[in-house]
């Protein structure tokens, strides 16, 4: 379905399944930008999955990267670190999901670079950290509010960091109130304001077909039970 909002975005079209019908078919639009931008290239229409493809098995060769740097923070056993890297690159959901071309390649790579940014520096109490740590931690807002774009839901891991590093560094909570609330508001707040001028609708088509008309209730607990199976 991205491919296709994708292909017609390269083209000309604009971000639509068919020609003049504005439906928002896809919860992904910086993936499906991302996407569009292999069909400008001189490369084989039979071959632009293949090359997405592979992007998606860089994205998630780096998140190892930031898996390492991770683990170095709290120990500096060697097995501890293979072992975590080994685990996330051969945990077989995320690499289905990741090489087939999906968006969950580039979200790992963002969600593991900003939690390394963050427990990196709540870690740290240098003189240095302490004046100027802050920095480094506006950068975590603004990945974590970048990956809004690539989905939406991106939104949990936003609000969840943001409360770690809220009572972690009570030092800084008006910086880490002001950061926080302002690229959430700029960032879920802009690509709202862009889906209603382009669509016509505040939320994307699949929330109508899937969700509208069920209680939360009931949303809830199948939330519940696909966290107890996981």
């Amino acid at each position: 379905i991205s491919m296709r909002y994708a292909y017609n975005l390269a083209h000309g079209i604009g971000l639509v399944w068919n020609p003049g019908e504005y439906v928002e078919g896809f919860t992904n639009p910086l993936w499906v930008g991302y996407m569009a931008l292999f069909h400008l290239l001189p490369i084989p229409a039979s071959q632009i999955s293949f090359y997405i493809q592979l992007s998606g098995l860089a994205f998630l060769a780096i998140s190892l990267f930031f898996v390492r740097k991770i683990v170095e923070v709290f120990t500096d056993d060697i097995f501890v670190m293979l072992a975590a890297v080994a685990l996330t690159a051969f945990y077989g959901p995320l690499n289905i999901w990741g090489l087939l071309g999906m968006e969950v390649s580039l979200l790992t790579l963002i969600l593991t670079a900003a939690a390394w940014m963050a427990i990196r520096d709540s870690s740290r109490f240098t003189p240095w950290t302490l004046r100027y740590g802050f920095a480094t931690q506006g950068g975590v807002y603004i990945l974590l509010a970048v990956s809004t774009l690539v989905r939406t839901d991106m939104a949990i891991p936003f609000i969840l960091i943001f409360g770690v590093l809220f009572i972690a560094q009570p030092q800084y909570r008006k910086q880490h109130l002001v950061w926080a609330i302002g690229l959430f508001i700029l960032f879920i707040g802009g690509q709202t304001l862009a889906r209603y001028l382009y669509y016509g609708d505040i939320l994307p088509n699949t929330y109508y077909l899937k969700i509208e008309g069920w209680p939360i209730s009931l949303r809830i607990m199948r939330g519940l039970y696909a966290l107890i199976w996981f």
